[in-house]
């Protein structure tokens, strides 16, 4: 049997809030806001990672109710996200 092992790492999550669900969808286990949700490396400078996403929002023209940031312990490298991929993901996914 071979054994695999998984490089992992204290991800950066960044939350940005982009318009308030539906009550009905609410009611029925539904997040309160949507929007969308991101982890990458632990290397970014929140400050700049702000500025991204304000620029980014304002670009393509979505809603945008502001962002936050934490931290993700033991999340798997190989599924973080690069500010190329979440510019196309917002530019392709509105709300």
């Amino acid at each position: 049997m071979e054994t695999k092992t998984i490089k992992v790492c204290d991800a950066i999550f960044i939350d940005i809030s982009c318009e308030y669900n539906d009550s009905v969808d609410v009611r029925a286990g539904g997040s309160a806001v949507l929007g969308y949700e991101f982890y990458v490396s632990p290397d970014e400078k929140e400050g700049d990672l702000r500025k991204f996403v304000d620029e980014t929002m304002n670009h393509f023209n979505r809603k945008y109710m502001g962002v936050t940031f934490s931290i993700k312990k033991d999340f798997p490298v190989k599924h973080l996200w690069t500010r190329e991929r979440m510019a196309k993901c917002i530019e392709e996914n509105e709300f």
